[in-house]
């Protein structure tokens, strides 16, 4: 795969691990991050290599001492990932043929949400079709509305856009204020305002 900068909240995504465990091994090392600019700011980012080296390790994370995984990212950093069906370091060689399969498809996966996306002027990201903000979505789910609820609000949306939206969002986080995690329309019926709420329905 040709060298990628992936943020931490992307890694997390394609690693399936929260970002704050992603975070926390860069933190200890051996990976050399990076800093990228994004929306938000400058962020730390991993490449290829550094996602291949995070995986095999959380892997194999009982048979690799601190010591060996110095080892491995050494070597791993020295070598053609993507011709290597095997990483020799020392006594020891793991086969990494199978996580960067794995991770091929997983890397498939992140950039096919984006398919599904697409900017405003102000570059908030939208879903096609319904053009919703996808961390409007996100937020409602956070904030403890179910995909059917989300729907009732927005029937213009269907579940696998709502999964997309949460997905996406989880992989780039908003920068800046959030998102209400409760509906307007659902607010205003917990106001008891349901006249109001249905002259929303009619616009």
């Amino acid at each position: 795969m040709a060298e990628t900068a992936f943020t931490a909240a992307e890694a997390a995504f394609v690693l399936r691990e929260p970002v704050r465990q992603v975070k926390k091994a860069l933190d200890a090392g051996p990976v050399q991050a990076k800093l990228v600019h994004k929306a938000g700011g400058a962020v730390r980012a991993v490449e290829w290599t550094d996602l291949v080296y995070l995986y095999a390790v959380r892997t194999l994370r009982e048979e690799l001492t601190p010591k060996a995984r110095h080892a491995f990212y050494r070597a791993l950093r020295n070598a053609p990932v993507e011709a290597a069906g095997e990483i020799r370091f020392g006594h020891l060689s793991i086969a990494i043929g199978e996580f960067t399969a794995e991770l091929e498809t997983r890397t498939h996966e992140l950039a096919a949400l984006a398919e599904d996306v697409e900017f405003r002027a102000d570059g908030d990201p939208i879903l096609k079709e319904s053009g919703v903000e996808v961390h409007r979505i996100a937020a409602l789910l956070g904030g403890g509305m179910t995909p059917e609820e989300i729907r009732e609000d927005y029937p213009s949306l269907t579940l696998a856009a709502i999964s997309t939206a949460k997905a996406y969002a989880e992989a780039h986080p908003k920068p800046g204020r959030p998102y209400p995690g409760v509906s307007v329309k659902r607010a205003l019926r917990g106001a008891g305002l349901e006249a109001l709420d249905a002259v929303l329905d009619d616009e």
